[in-house]
């Protein structure tokens, strides 16, 4: 699976992630003059992990098929928040 991002920005579809396996449940927001991407990932199976990129306006991924931020037992969802400056991401693990 990969993930894809539409940034209408710049008019066109482009991945953001191209790794193997399970990659889902993205998370956008934009802070600080750059989008951020979070998402779900188990490229490191059978483990869930948070992975995120960052993207400039003019849609250049600066971070290619992301950045790993946590692993153990993300799972279900990942939400971001911004207060402009600072990011928060949270996901719901299996409990």
């Amino acid at each position: 699976m990969m993930i894809t991002l539409i940034l209408t920005l710049i008019s066109a579809d482009f991945p953001v992630c191209t790794a193997a396996g399970f990659n889902g449940y993205p998370s956008i927001c934009y802070a600080n003059d750059q989008y951020y991407v979070f998402w779900l990932d188990q490229r490191l199976s059978p483990n869930y992990s948070i992975y995120g990129t960052r993207i400039s306006k003019d849609g250049t991924i600066l971070d290619p098929n992301g950045t790993e931020l946590y692993t153990d037992s993300a799972g279900y969802d990942c939400n971001v928040a911004s207060d402009g400056t600072n990011l928060l991401v949270v996901t719901r693990n299996y409990c």
